[in-house]
């Protein structure tokens, strides 16, 4: 079997599985009372409690599919198709690394079930943001930018990880958004990390697809299960790493030349809108945590789309703005600069859209 039908065979097994424990995670929220309940919120548009383990789903769907791998692995590695089988041997040299992901998956998938049992303050949610983030970024995943610098090295993966976190986090505001964008850009590093020849990352990748696009299906509107805090940090940490991990520099390999691009491209949307609303609630004089209709999903319901549509829109930017982070892959400067002139053309019609909107009164 070629690499990319194991790609995709993983990213299917992983869709089953979050197909079948969705459902499973749905009923135990109800029976243990893990429900988004309205309090007349403003942010809040839906009118009834709804189910938040759909994180739930999603993790341990994720775990399965990468602990069942690991298991076949290490004692049924015959079974395993040649290509497999060889990786593999790579994979283990570097194990220490895989559980410290794992496991950093875990503890910030924790952090938000306990914040949907009782929301914790944003300091004590920060502080354990912070402290896993800092682990990750020591023992577990790191960028170079090509220089050697630990201490560099550590500032910047966990400058990186952070705010792709919180940008991920802030982005669950809409039935079937985050889940959607998620499986596009998970989607897009599985592709980016194969024509590299990254297999890990792109096991990774994929079974990250599968789990986002199984959830995908009861998440949509009407949504009948959220994946709450849960899944969003849960998410925004693997999408995160997945872009540290995709973009390793290979040196003497001059026909890489500009990879460290490809994560701001696939996530620039997200990335985008954490700032155009962070801008907006400063200038507002409210807290940046604090949840409102700012986000570019509630702008373009207030410009007449469903929320459906809406949805739908900018999953389709996700995949426009990400999938020209392939050509980064074996690319001149040239093509560098063409792609980064396209994306800020892109962001920035969005912005004269939203802000000539808000100009007629049609926006708050």
């Amino acid at each position: 079997m070629k690499w990319w039908g194991i790609y995709i065979t993983i990213m299917v097994g992983a869709l089953v599985l979050s197909v079948a424990l969705t459902p499973i995670c749905r009923a135990l929220a109800w029976k243990w009372n893990f429900l988004d309940k309205p309090l007349g919120e403003g942010h809040k548009q839906h009118g009834e409690a709804t189910p938040v383990l759909g994180g739930m789903a999603m993790v341990f769907a994720w775990l399965l599919s990468i602990g069942g791998g690991l298991i076949v692995m290490y004692y049924f590695p015959k079974i395993l198709p040649n290509e497999l089988r060889i990786a593999a041997d790579g994979i283990k040299e570097v194990h220490e690394r895989v559980i410290v992901i794992i496991a950093g998956g875990v503890a910030f998938w924790l952090i938000g079930l306990a914040d949907d049992r009782k929301p914790m303050s944003a300091k004590l949610k920060l502080l354990l943001q912070v402290v896993v983030m800092g682990i990750v970024a020591q023992y577990g995943v790191q960028v170079s930018l090509f220089q050697e610098s630990p201490v560099l090295k550590w500032i910047l993966t966990f400058g990186w990880l952070m705010v792709i976190l919180n940008a991920i986090n802030f982005y669950d505001n809409m039935d079937g958004l985050l889940c959607g964008v998620a499986a596009i850009a998970s989607f897009i590093f599985m592709v980016a990390a194969g024509i590299m020849g990254q297999y890990l990352v792109s096991i990774l990748a994929a079974v990250t697809t599968g789990v986002t696009l199984g959830f995908y299906f009861f998440n949509q509107k009407p949504a009948s299960i959220f994946m709450g805090d849960n899944g969003s940090h849960f998410l925004g940490y693997i999408l995160g790493a997945l872009g540290v991990m995709v973009t390793y520099y290979k040196e003497g390999d001059m026909n890489v030349t500009y990879p460290f691009l490809v994560p701001f491209l696939v996530l620039s949307l997200p990335l985008f809108d954490l700032g155009a609303v962070v801008v907006i609630r400063l200038r507002n004089k409210q807290p940046i945590y604090i949840g409102d209709h700012n986000h570019i999903s509630h702008r373009f319901v207030k410009m007449g789309f469903s929320q459906r549509h809406a949805v739908y829109l900018i999953h389709l930017l996700s995949f426009a703005l990400g999938i020209g982070a392939i050509a980064l892959l074996h690319s001149s400067l040239t093509v560098a600069l063409l792609l980064l002139s396209q994306t800020a053309a892109l962001l920035g019609f969005l912005t004269i859209l939203h802000s000539r909107h808000k100009l007629n009164g049609k926006s708050k």
